[in-house]
């Protein structure tokens, strides 16, 4: 874990963001209104920092949570803390937004090593999906058709979003930390072995409306 004043941010399910303190202290923000990312972001994390009395020159890394997920919170969120950090000149990290969704994930009910899904809808008939052992990915994030998600052997899987098609035969995980909870969890594993960047790209998976348009 660094030792060192992380600001972390996650706009892939509404917006979440935490302060994690070298002594393990995390002061945490959330906004539940993803379409106002452009206008109550900034301020949110200005907050954030106001009380806990420390000013941008004080966050000595960023984390950022890069999707899979929305194109506009995804876009947003990236593009806020390439914004600030062009002047501060911190280290960013990115965070798989799937990651942080198995930390959320209450696997307690599932025999040790068991595998399950974390999964969000893509819309346009498309999924995100990863699966995990605990909090560990052991397939690649991807994005792929319904029809071939509901072809794998049924298992468990724990989604944020409102699932549009039937998954009777599989078995529902319950959410036992906040986002911020397990945005912090995510943001702790960061290490000194963790590459950094001035800034990073969303992780959108799927091409975007103009790039399907020119298919």
């Amino acid at each position: 874990m660094l030792s060192q004043l992380v600001l972390a941010l996650d706009t892939s399910a509404g917006a979440s963001a935490c302060l994690l303190f070298p002594d393990g202290k995390v002061a945490a923000a959330n906004m539940q209104a993803p379409r106002a990312h452009s206008k109550e972001l900034l301020p949110m994390l200005s907050s954030l920092l106001t009380e806990q009395d420390l000013s941008w020159q004080d966050i000595q890394c960023f984390a950022v949570g890069i999707g899979p997920g929305s194109f506009t919170g995804l876009r947003v969120a990236c593009a806020t803390i390439a914004g600030l950090n062009a002047s501060l000149k911190r280290p960013v990290y990115a965070l798989s937004s799937l990651d942080i969704t198995a930390k959320q994930t209450d696997t307690s009910m599932l025999e040790a090593g068991s595998s399950f899904w974390v999964i969000e809808d893509a819309r346009s008939g498309l999924v995100y999906a990863a699966q995990y052992v605990g909090d560990t990915c052991i397939t690649q994030p991807q994005c792929m058709t319904w029809e071939d998600f509901l072809a794998l052997p049924a298992s468990a899987y724990v989604s944020l979003s409102a699932i549009p098609v039937s998954l009777d035969s599989w078995q529902a995980l319950p959410i036992s930390l906040s986002r911020e909870q397990a945005l912090a969890q995510a943001a702790r594993g960061i290490d000194d072995d963790t590459v950094s960047q001035s800034w990073v790209e969303p992780l959108y998976l799927q091409a975007s409306q103009a790039e399907k348009n020119l298919a």
